[in-house]
């Protein structure tokens, strides 16, 4: 007989506040849970950690640690998750009845150094721990209205009251957070302010401060122009007191800019940078979004600008590959040419002169297929930005909350339209005519109809001058895939 294998071991870790980013709290926690480990002889396959990071039913930040831990666990690819307590693991009770179905589809094990070791196969056992549960969730939505509490008390009287650091002040000052200024990065929010009201474009600003070599809170480059806008439109900078985008009063700190200058800023950003309180995403202006790829397989976004006189194939009327989304950032074609390009093409799909196969009679309608891969595509861009430092949490959650909410509608939609596909029999020349039709208000139908017949557009790179012709870029430069 061979020696028995050891079970497969994750440790957890997790601290709600780590100001310093030292993580002091989570190594500690580390340190204790391998002691119970070796105990019993596991081995350790990984150790997830969730640093400054809450897990209380009033968080609004993902834990992406535990979340991973948990897709490993419930792919079988884990034997037992230790803590240093029940609470470090989670402290929402949905969160416990998800690991007590993890044990009972794989057995997985739940050890806790100071918690004990709730036997979740029994009634008992899983009753003590969903006790458990309960009181950690109430002491941990009571510590939260002790802290709003205590943020309201500040607000009231122009303090401070938490938030993530903030541009044009020295971070780690002696004399405390946003209490001295960094004379550069003060300098930098003025004279950007004074290049927004001349030229009105954020990007101006973005080359501005690239061009001054000054670096984010975050100690990175400014490489996106809607982190530009926020910290230009952040109510800090100008001495004021703001809950949840309101001005609220006035600060007892020391201010970078004047409150004129302040709502100054506001009227020439206009929307650019604000938050969303959530509610669906902005309405649809575009008809490829969704469709159309750059052939490096990026999904090309829609950059539109048009200045008064500026003619049809405008410079900044185009769909175009992103570096900062992850593309090439090569690649790009005038709007108006290639959606002309894609209505002739579909145009005669509809008519005939083009062939193309047979959809399927149950196939849900493939215009929601391609709003939802840009909508997960978005939430991933998102993800991403937080890994990089370029948004904060919260910053992302905002935008993503409202995707995932579109999300599930879509879903629905889908599940709807099977249900109604055998029954709808398709008008040709109803069709055609919804197609041509170039009213905004019916652009979704629009694309519905794309939906039908294209599956994707990919755009191919004709290189440098080679789509500003007098009949535009080739047209073999757009492969349009049709649908299955």
């Amino acid at each position: 007989m061979g020696e028995p294998v050891p079970l497969r071991c994750a440790i957890y870790c997790r601290i709600s506040q780590d100001r310093e980013s030292e993580e002091k709290g989570v190594k500690d926690q580390e340190a204790d849970c391998r002691e119970l480990v070796a105990a019993y002889g596991w081995q350790v396959v990984d150790v997830f950690v969730d640093n400054d990071l809450s897990a209380s039913t009033k968080a609004r930040k993902p834990r992406p640690r535990f979340e991973e831990m948990m897709r490993q666990a419930e792919a079988g690819l884990l034997d037992v998750l230790v803590s240093l307590s029940n609470g470090r693991l989670t402290r929402r009770p949905l969160e416990l009845e998800r690991l007590i179905t993890l044990h009972e589809a794989r057995g997985t094990l739940l050890y806790t150094v100071k918690s004990g070791n709730d036997n979740l196969s029994t009634a008992d056992g899983r009753m003590v721990a969903r006790i458990k549960a309960a009181v950690d969730t109430a002491e941990a939505e009571r510590t939260g209205e002790r802290v709003e509490r205590a943020a309201r008390r500040r607000r009231e009287a122009g303090e401070l009251h938490g938030g993530s650091r903030t541009f044009g002040y020295v971070h780690g000052s002696p004399l405390g957070y946003c209490r001295e200024v960094d004379t550069v990065a003060a300098k930098a929010i003025r004279d950007g302010m004074e290049v927004l009201f001349q030229t009105r474009k954020v990007s101006e600003v973005r080359k501005l401060w690239q061009r001054m070599g000054v670096r984010t809170p975050l100690g990175k480059e400014w490489t996106n122009d809607g982190n530009v806008a926020r910290t230009l439109r952040n109510p800090r900078i100008a001495g004021l007191v703001a809950h949840d985008g309101e001005t609220v009063g006035e600060g007892n700190w020391p201010a970078i800019i004047t409150r004129a200058e302040h709502e100054a800023i506001l009227d020439a950003l206009g929307t650019r940078g604000a938050k969303r309180k959530g509610g669906t995403p902005r309405a649809r202006k575009y008809l490829l979004p969704g469709f159309v790829f750059c052939m490096c397989g990026t999904p090309m976004s829609a950059q539109v600008y048009d200045p008064p006189g500026v003619i049809k194939y405008s410079r900044y009327n185009r769909y175009v590959c992103i570096s900062q989304r992850g593309g090439c950032g090569q690649c790009s074609r005038h709007r108006p040419w290639l959606e002309d390009v894609v209505r002739e093409w579909v145009a005669g799909a509809i008519e005939g002169r083009i062939s193309v196969p047979e959809g399927q009679a149950d196939d849900p309608n493939p215009a929601i297929e391609a709003e939802l891969r840009e909508l997960e595509a978005g939430i991933k861009r998102m993800r991403n930005s937080v890994a990089k430092g370029v948004f904060s949490d919260d910053e992302a959650l905002e935008e993503i909350i409202p995707m995932r909410r579109r999300i599930q509608e879509l879903r629905a939609k889908q599940g709807e339209l099977v249900r109604q596909a055998a029954l709808i029999p398709v008008d040709k020349d109803e069709e055609l005519d919804d197609w041509l039709d170039d009213d905004p208000e019916t652009l979704h139908r629009r694309r519905e109809i794309l939906g039908r017949y294209v599956k994707r557009i990919i755009v191919k790179p004709v290189g440098k001058g080679g789509s500003n012709g007098v009949d535009g870029p080739p047209i073999d430069s757009v492969v349009i895939v049709p649908r299955d």
